[in-house]
């Protein structure tokens, strides 16, 4: 469409004068435009339709894809979140058992202990009175121990 404006348009810089004919200030500058002709060919009137229906659609389109996008993350942070309870479940259900298991090992061990302390407590009884009939020397056997 065709259209008349300002000569001191603001978008339309002037002309470059000479700097002895110029003014001493520039002249104001105008925002006044008209269209000259208002009617439009049919082919405008379509384009412009059609360009508003598109940005309506690519508007809209963004707002699903926005919406998608939002719903997607929410899932995957529902997601995390709920592997993150598994995992400290897990986690904890490992430590207990890890527990358990060290608290039997630790019962096996003292029980081994105790069975080898009374061991060699019965060794040390049995080198004890080993030693008390040596020194009584009875000497009941064939040779005196002392010659073996």
């Amino acid at each position: 469409m065709k259209f008349f404006m300002c000569a001191n348009y603001e978008s339309v810089p002037p002309e470059s004068i000479s700097a002895y004919i110029r003014p001493p200030s520039p002249p104001p500058l105008c925002m006044y435009y008209c269209w000259i002709d208002t009617e439009m060919p049919d082919w405008a009137v379509t384009e412009i339709r059609e360009r508003g229906r598109r940005a309506w659609a690519s508007l809209d389109l963004e707002e699903r894809h926005a919406k998608a996008e939002a719903e997607e993350k929410a899932a995957e942070k529902k997601e995390w979140e709920e592997y993150y309870v598994e995992q400290r479940a897990f986690i904890d259900e490992t430590k207990r058992k890890n527990q358990e298991e060290k608290l039997r090992l630790e019962e096996v061990y003292r029980q081994r202990e105790e069975a080898r302390e009374a061991e060699r407590e019965r060794k040390r009884e049995r080198a004890r009175a080993a030693k008390a009939a040596e020194e009584a020397g009875d000497g009941k056997g064939k040779y005196p121990r002392w010659t073996q």
